[in-house]
Formats: C-alpha cells, sequence, structure tokens
C-alpha cells in the first residue's frame, strides 16, 4: 500500500471490541492498559472520566487488556490471554478477576483469539500447540495438542469440530 512516495505502515493490531449479553467488551493496547465493559445501551462520549462515563462504564480492569488476542466471553466468565500464554479469567458481570494462570509454555506466543465450545477455552500458540483449558471458576489445562506447523490464525468452530489454518494446511479435528 502506498502513500504519496512511501509505502504506507499496516495500522497496528489489536482486540476486536465484541458484545457480550448486555455488555460491549472493549480492549487492547497489551497489559498495561485496561479492559472495559460498557453497557450496551450507553451512548455518548464514553472517554474514561467524562460525564455519564460512571453509568455507561459497568466495570473496568486497572490492567491486563491483551496485545492482540481478542478475550472471549463464555459461561459468565471472560478469559483474556496475553502473549506470552499468561490466562486472566474475570467474572463477567462485575468484573473481578477469578484466576490467573499461565496457560502455554514459557517462551510460546498466542496471536490467534481463543474459541470456546463444549465447555472448554482453545488457544492456539504461534508455535502450533492448542492449550485447552475447562472452562470454570478453577483453572484446569484439559490439554495440549500440537498441530506440528506454525499457526497465526483464530480456529473456526463447525459443527462436531474445530478447523484450523497452520502456515501451510488446514486441519480439521474431531469430525
Amino acid at each position: 500500500m502506498r502513500a504519496g512516495n512511501r509505502i504506507a505502515q499496516p495500522a497496528d493490531r489489536v482486540p476486536t471490541p465484541f458484545a457480550a449479553g448486555a455488555l460491549a467488551i472493549v480492549a487492547g493496547g497489551g497489559g498495561e492498559r485496561p479492559i472495559y465493559a460498557i453497557r450496551a445501551d450507553a451512548s455518548g462520549d464514553l472517554t474514561p472520566g467524562a460525564a455519564g462515563t460512571q453509568t455507561a462504564v459497568a466495570w473496568t480492569t486497572q490492567r491486563g487488556s491483551p496485545y492482540l488476542p481478542t478475550p472471549i466471553a463464555y459461561r459468565d466468565l471472560l478469559y483474556a490471554i496475553s502473549s506470552n500464554g499468561v490466562l486472566t479469567t474475570y467474572d463477567l458481570v462485575t468484573g473481578a478477576q477469578v484466576y490467573q494462570a499461565r496457560v502455554a509454555d514459557s517462551g510460546a506466543t498466542i496471536s490467534a483469539s481463543p474459541v470456546a465450545a463444549n465447555g472448554h477455552v482453545y488457544f492456539t500458540s504461534e508455535e502450533g500447540d492448542v492449550y485447552v483449558v475447562r472452562a470454570g471458576r478453577t483453572f484446569e489445562l484439559a490439554g495440549r495438542n500440537p498441530l506440528g506447523d506454525v499457526t497465526f490464525a483464530t480456529p473456526a468452530i463447525v459443527t462436531g469440530g474445530l478447523i484450523f489454518r497452520t502456515s501451510s494446511a488446514l486441519i480439521s479435528v474431531g469430525r
């Protein structure tokens, strides 16, 4: 992409805001940045400290926003994973931290967004490992499954399984 005589740099990537029941979850910018849970009926200037934000923002964290993976809301919890594989889970209604645990091996990088199905949350590392966490208020790593290839993409949930796109293949699991 060109901008005048120079090549334009792509915009920085950040998590996508998403709806979770009566809330809009907004995150991004990395661990020193907050996560916001904004009431779906909020309107106007929602900048922290602006007039009216006390009623618009249901809760916020002081820090802990992921840099790239979009958090996921599943079974009344919000799962936010950092690029280095540390998972922080919050109560979706109150924003209270439920637990924090290392999901991925030290040195692994998570850039794909998690997906959830059948009582589990799936986290895919760039190294091609899929970490499976049992959904709930206590941390339980249910498994680690190697895909055998570099993986950046968020998996797709399909009836009866998951589809993973690695750097050289499409892998269907559970179908």
